[in-house]
């Protein structure tokens, strides 16, 4: 079970820190690819189902956790679970989250929750203004 702290962590990943911090946390191996040709490095730890975002001076900028992991933010857990369900449980808390494409996402806490049919597959925890 890890903890989101909205623009600064999920469990034990901090952002703006390097990924090798973590290597101990998780252990198996990983592969490093990038979305897009011109776009930043992902670490993927697929045996962990964790993808670290780093920018160009290698500290992570984004962290994804992808079920079956259980990730919470507040009492709220958010993966594995209907999106529907999500949404409904997260319109009951001071949490702003709108509806997008890809699922839900609240620019305030920096939070996006990826959606693969209608099941929350994903949550990517990116640094925040404040």
């Amino acid at each position: 079970m890890w903890n989101i702290v909205p623009g600064k962590s999920a469990g034990p990943f901090e952002l703006g820190h390097e990924p090798d911090e973590y290597f101990d946390e998780l252990p198996g191996a990983f592969d490093i690819f990038k979305r897009f040709p011109d776009s930043e490095d992902i670490y993927d730890f697929s045996e962990d189902r964790v993808h670290l975002t780093v920018d160009s001076e290698n500290k992570i900028i984004e962290i994804a956790v992808f079920r079956p992991n259980e990730v919470y933010l507040g009492e709220v857990q958010f993966l594995n679970r209907p999106i529907q369900e999500l949404a409904l449980e997260l319109k009951s808390t001071n949490y702003l989250f709108e509806s997008v494409d890809v699922g839900l996402e609240s620019d305030e806490l920096g939070i996006v929750v990826v959606e693969v049919d209608e099941l929350v597959d994903c949550v990517e925890v990116r640094k925040t203004d404040s």
